[in-house]
């Protein structure tokens, strides 16, 4: 779709995609921020601001987003990742105006009145502590800190508890300030809008913002992994769970594509957003088979994490009751020897190209799923960013996916977890 590209004096990128006949507007705004630019003693601080930029600051009191967005029968939300900060409104179009004042007040603006950072506080403590009463947080906590020694994915965007609960606000602010800057983020508009008229709309409430001097680029790389690492979990839960997670390289990297053909072969593609995917579970792939349709499993997922930095490759499996976690290992461990060993046949690349294919045309499905899209690539890379990745995907050959197996699906690169379900005292 035809997209406008144009970046402000204060270097705000701005992102245009014009839907022509469409009575809708998602407007998105990513901030180049996310848990990957923490120290130790600041873990979860992204997350915490994403959730002060809610209260207020400038010309919005505390509730007035809600409510405003509530009147237009609007959505909004906002996402805290580890490479990226992400916020957005989906409104009708004819209210621009709402949207784009939202976002310039809060980017500059926002308040963290100490006694609404201190509310929020208890917000984030309870937000964490009612995941760590899920398994699978667990695991996945765990699985990230097993793999990353060095580099700051070794914890997740809600941060450590200890950290939460001695934060100050003082820090927090100054966190705020460095990187909630015009020439660190983007804005993008997917809608019913003519871009003349939106870039003078953007303008004035954008122009007037001052950047900041640009953040240090992150100096932590992790070292390269030389010997597999294992963790047992004893807890509660409802079934026994395996995580198994290799180190890939970053999301620009060259043999991505095959690796995206890859995971889609092994567990099935569900977009380079996952938590934008739902529910929905692929079933055309080969671990659904080995695992699912032989009752070892009720659910497998691989998912591939596309990252500014080397990342992992991870596979999940919920297992079946009276299915041993040896036994469910030693399958998936066979099933990564067959994607090693030989290329995929023609009719199972086909298909894991059609799956490909459907899957972004589902992401171009209203004005909301583009949004998200356009956001996460300029995130990563550049707007175009998932569009241009999947197209190199669709080109891959079976002998490319089966060198990258070869090179990145090996034990001396992989990271193990596995959830022992205990019942409740």
């Amino acid at each position: 779709m035809p997209t406008h590209v144009d970046t402000l004096d204060n270097g705000l990128k701005v992102i245009l995609r014009p839907i022509p006949d469409t009575k809708a507007l998602s407007t998105w705004v990513v901030y180049r921020i996310g848990s990957r630019n923490e120290v130790p003693g600041m873990t979860g601080s992204t997350h915490w601001v994403e959730h002060m930029l809610f209260k207020g600051g400038g010309k919005l009191a505390k509730g007035d987003i809600d409510k405003m967005i509530s009147r237009l029968g609007g959505k909004m939300n906002a996402f805290t990742d580890t490479d990226y900060t992400m916020y957005f409104e989906t409104i009708p179009a004819s209210e621009m105006d709402t949207a784009l004042m939202i976002e310039s007040e809060r980017m500059r603006n926002a308040a963290f009145d100490p006694k609404e950072v201190e509310a929020e506080r208890t917000v984030v403590i309870s937000e964490r502590e009612g995941a760590e009463n899920q398994p699978e947080f667990a695991v996945e906590e765990e699985l990230w800190g097993l793999a990353f020694h060095v580099h700051p994915y070794h914890w997740t965007p809600i941060g450590y508890k200890q950290d939460l609960a001695t934060l100050a606000r003082d820090p927090l602010y100054q966190h705020y300030l460095r990187y909630y800057a015009p020439n660190n983020a983007a804005l993008i508009l997917v809608g019913g809008f003519d871009p003349a008229v939106a870039m003078q709309h953007i303008r004035e409430a954008f122009a007037p913002l001052k950047p900041e001097a640009p953040p240090e680029a992150l100096r932590l790389s992790e070292p390269d992994q030389r010997g597999e690492r294992r963790a047992d979990l004893e807890r509660p839960g409802p079934a026994d769970l395996l995580a198994v997670g290799w180190h890939i390289p970053a999301a620009a990297h060259e043999d991505v594509p095959a690796l995206i053909v890859l995971s889609t072969l092994l567990g099935g593609w569900r977009g380079l957003v996952p938590f934008a995917a739902g529910d929905w579970q692929p079933r055309s792939n080969r671990l659904y088979r080995a695992l699912v349709d032989t009752k070892l499993a009720t659910d497998v997922g691989v998912r591939l994490e596309a990252k500014l930095d080397p990342s992992l490759l991870i596979a999940n499996a919920t297992l079946a009751g009276g299915a041993s976690l040896d036994r469910v290992e030693s399958v998936l461990d066979r099933v990564v020897e067959g994607v090693r060993k030989t290329p995929a046949p023609k009719a199972e690349m086909d298909r894991a190209r059609q799956q490909l294919r459907a899957w972004s045309r589902y992401e171009q499905d209203g004005v909301t799923f583009q949004g998200i899209l356009l956001a996460a690539g300029e995130g990563l890379s550049s707007w175009d960013f998932g569009e241009r990745l999947l197209a190199k995907a669709e080109k891959v050959r079976p002998e490319a996916v089966r060198d990258a197996a070869r090179t990145y699906l090996v034990d001396s690169h992989r990271s193990v977890v596995r959830f022992h379900a205990q019942e409740d005292a």
